[in-house]
């Protein structure tokens, strides 16, 4: 696929940092980065995240300036993501979360050298945006296990976490979860599915550990990728995380995929539960139908300079 990718001519750069991503310690190299980007000859502004929607303090500071860089993981990036589109200033990311599945898609390190040669020679290419119930995601949203997971881990959440602190949840749901029976609609059209399972909703490839469920999928071609894997529970869940990660799913019969725009998502025995990029929702969290929706070519986004 050919991808229409123009030259970034940055002079201003605003830096944002989530404080508790990484331990504290994306807010600690913040200042270095800063520091960096200053000797290198660009005018830097450093900008703390803060909950809530980004409207209300990212897009009045990120106005004026030509790069935006996301000091963080996938929910700093999720944040950003609709005010750089608001603004049309083009992010980047050097990684401090647990997953960075936006950075690993991408090729972000937390190598500052390269972030500064990615400001100076590097092009803006825009990408797809999905959105559940209006919230962004860039990677993918997920019905099911993994759900349940995040959901769980996020209750019980106090501040920074690692890798580690998903062992308990997933514990738990090993032995609790149920695969929910789904009604899903692509672009209007009901499609018809075998039985109970788990879905991905996805806009690039990259999956937690690796696992890429979604492996066909592509960020700018104005669709999303839907997956479904027909299981009862978390046996046949893990069966099918298996075949992903030896990338044999699609060989399989029962897997399932489609490609849409709009996807709605609903069931008759309780509430839709789904994650985006390792996140639950704000809210609702209790809601019987969800509305998933591409924003085709919507995000710009700081790639390297291909030699």
């Amino acid at each position: 696929m050919s991808r229409k990718v123009y030259r970034a001519v940055v002079r201003r750069v605003l830096v944002i940092f989530n404080p508790i991503s990484g331990g504290g310690r994306a807010a600690a190299a913040s200042v270095g980065v800063e520091r960096a980007l200053s000797e290198a000859g660009f005018v830097v502004c450093r900008v703390a995240t803060e909950p809530g929607p980004s409207e209300a303090w990212l897009d009045g500071p990120l106005a004026g300036h030509d790069a935006l860089v996301v000091m963080g993981g996938d929910g700093a990036v999720r944040a950003a993501a609709l005010s750089a589109s608001r603004v049309g200033v083009p992010l980047c990311n050097l990684p401090f979360g647990t997953e960075n599945l936006f950075a690993r898609h991408f090729g972000m390190s937390r190598d500052v050298p390269a972030l500064i040669d990615r400001l100076k020679r590097g092009r803006v290419r825009r990408v797809d945006l999905g959105t559940v119930e209006g919230e962004p995601f860039l990677a993918m949203c997920g019905i099911g296990l993994d759900a349940e997971v995040v959901h769980e881990l996020a209750r019980a959440r106090v501040g920074a976490i690692t890798k580690l602190s998903y062992a308990r949840p997933i514990l738990r749901q090993v032995f609790a979860w149920r695969a929910p029976l789904l009604r899903i609609e692509l672009d209007g059209a009901l499609w018809p599915l075998p039985g109970p399972g788990f879905l991905v909703i996805a806009n690039t490839s990259c999956y937690a550990a690796r696992i890429d469920l979604a492996s066909r999928s592509i960020d700018d071609d104005g669709l999303l990728d839907v997956c479904f894997f027909p299981c009862a529970s978390s046996i046949g869940a893990a069966w099918w995380v298996t075949q992903c990660w030896l990338r044999r799913q699609t060989r399989a019969k029962s897997f399932m995929h489609q490609r849409a725009q709009r996807v709605v998502v609903s069931r008759d025995d309780g509430p839709v539960r789904y994650q985006m990029d390792g996140d639950r929702p704000r809210a609702p969290q209790d809601a019987v139908v969800v509305t998933v929706e591409v924003r085709p070519k919507a995000v710009p986004i700081l790639v390297k300079s291909e030699k």
